[in-house]
């Protein structure tokens, strides 16, 4: 089977089979661990991206810890990217920068590490990871990190793609190249030191691609990418195995983390980020060593980013500057394994637009029919807000409360190490999902008009529409298809006369959701409980 694409007003559908899949790993919940399935690892001797394979440049470069704060512990790190890159028949450029003293008071030289495989067209694609690993920087950290998956991961996705390349020995449309840089843990200043005294030597680069690892296994998530990025998403829709959200972007945007992307997007490349975000309790601790790392997650990492480099290479359309510019942005997100749905935001914008006209015909209609009052569609109106709000305070105060039980600082975006998390969060969204269910149908089952509920709580999504509309524009789809489905489904219901069937498009909403919501709790812990339930 092949990969197949779907295109209608802008719209576009892009699958690839999941004939890859072999198990899935790195979640709790049973509809979600579909979702969040990574594809099975293939062999040393396989065509193509390897995880096997990449896996022993991790098992060299993660041998022992190698942060900026010991120089010495770089060296045999460095040596082996010349000499893995030296070995494929690349040219091998070192970039050595005079010191910097970093936010922690540590003064030291750095060493950026670059190789290329040229294009006709003289353009190019830039690959990025780091190579040093973490040291303790704050309290959740320990000493000893060994940087097996951050970045090992994308050490040695980009070592292996480059193998792919040079094995090939084709000649490329378009050009590859590779940059591995220094000081990424301790302020991005490798990368910041290429784009302040050597930006010069970026001119042909299109495209940034980013790699890294804020956890050790899961799937690889394209979680970042530059403004207006229509351009760079039609490149994205190649990928085998895609994993992105569009939501996710608009949130990193307002977040103070960082990484080597960064730097890039600052000066205005189009760009793409990856990362695996399970399990957190790993990242930058002793744990990070190779013995914790997933050769499926790597494996997501080459089965997302081979393809989309392949396609730069090959295609003389990205041979011309500015193959990235573009007026918007794309609204997309994941919805089975392979699928990507993705549109642009204009079109997000006509969705939205349309969808709140059939709700208006439809929630009309159900008060001239008396199947729904007015006044009851109000009530529940105020019910489900109340519920929203509740479901807030509760996995705020819950989140809260485990951290005075646990001795962990509480923040929002990182609390990291409570026993039992990823349980407590399931349960408390189960919890609170069955008490709208279970008050659904008392409602139903006394005979009073369910569609003035149905009503409130479209209109309720719409508000929400509205203000994501406003502030966080790529995740409109969270709520304007629910809303459609739920239309869909009451329409088809009401036609075939078969109650049941309005439950098959409110199970899609479902599983739309369930990795969102696995997703956000990944990325933000469970300091985000309330924004998760």
């Amino acid at each position: 089977m092949g990969r197949w694409r779907g295109r209608a007003a802008g719209l576009a559908v892009t699958s690839t089979p999941p004939r890859y899949l072999d198990r899935y790993e790195g979640s709790s919940f049973g509809g979600s661990i579909i979702l969040l399935a990574t594809p099975a690892p293939k062999p040393a001797d396989a065509p193509g991206f390897s995880a096997a394979r990449a896996r022993e440049d991790i098992l060299r470069v993660a041998a022992a810890p190698h942060t900026v704060w010991d120089q010495a512990s770089l060296v045999p790190v460095r040596d082996h990217l010349r000499s893995r890159l030296a070995g494929m028949g690349l040219a091998v450029a070192t970039y050595r920068y005079p010191p910097v003293t970093d936010a922690f008071g540590h003064s030291y030289p750095l060493e950026n590490i670059a190789a290329a495989i040229p294009g006709k067209s003289g353009r190019s694609i830039l690959l990025v990871s780091h190579y040093d690993s973490s040291p303790k920087k704050r309290a959740a950290e320990q000493e000893g990190s060994r940087g097996a998956a951050d970045d090992g991961y994308g050490i040695a996705t980009m070592l292996e793609i480059a193998r792919v390349l040079a094995a090939a020995k084709d000649t490329l449309e378009n050009g590859v190249r590779f940059l591995f840089t220094d000081a990424e843990e301790t302020g991005l200043l490798g990368a910041g030191a290429e784009m302040t005294r050597n930006l010069a030597a970026y001119a042909d680069v299109d495209l940034v691609i980013n790699l890294e690892a804020r956890g050790v296994k899961g799937p690889a998530v394209m979680f970042e990418t530059g403004r207006n990025n229509l351009a760079t998403l039609r490149l994205y829709r190649n990928a085998r195995w895609p994993f992105a959200y569009s939501f996710a972007v608009d949130v990193y945007r307002n977040m103070p983390n960082g990484t080597d992307l960064t730097q890039f997007l600052r000066k205005g490349f189009a760009g793409l980020n990856f990362s695996v975000l399970d399990d957190l309790s790993f990242y930058h601790t002793t744990r990070d060593n190779p013995d914790n790392i997933s050769l499926r997650s790597l494996q997501h990492y080459g089965e997302q980013i081979l393809p989309v480099v392949l396609e730069y290479s090959r295609d003389p359309r990205y041979g011309r500057p500015g193959a990235f510019a573009a007026a918007e942005d794309m609204v997309y997100f994941t919805w089975l394994p392979g699928i990507l749905v993705s549109y642009p935001a204009t079109a997000a914008k006509i969705i939205s637009i349309l969808t709140t006209i059939l709700f208006v015909a439809w929630t009309a209609r159900a008060f001239v029919r008396k199947e729904a009052r007015i006044g009851s569609a109000l009530l529940w109106f105020l019910a489900w807000l109340g519920m929203a709000a509740l479901a807030l305070g509760i996995g705020l105060g819950a989140s809260v409360l485990l951290a005075k039980a646990t001795g962990i600082p509480w923040k929002v975006t990182y609390m990291p190490g409570v026993p039992f998390d990823r349980a407590i969060t399931w349960v408390l969204v189960l919890l609170e999902a069955l008490v709208p269910y279970l008050l659904a149908s008392w409602w139903a089952r006394k005979g009073r008009e369910i569609r003035s509920l149905l009503a409130a709580a479209m209109a309720l999504n719409l508000v929400l529409l509205a203000v994501f509309h406003r502030f966080l524009p790529g995740g409109s789809f969270m709520f304007a298809l629910p809303v459609l489905a739920a239309l869909a489904g009451s329409w088809l219901a009401s036609r075939t006369g078969r109650a049941w069937i309005a439950w098959i498009p409110a199970v899609l909403s479902i599983g739309l959701f369930l990795p969102i919501l696995h997703l956000v709790g990944l990325a933000l812990t469970i300091g985000a409980l309330g924004i998760v339930t």
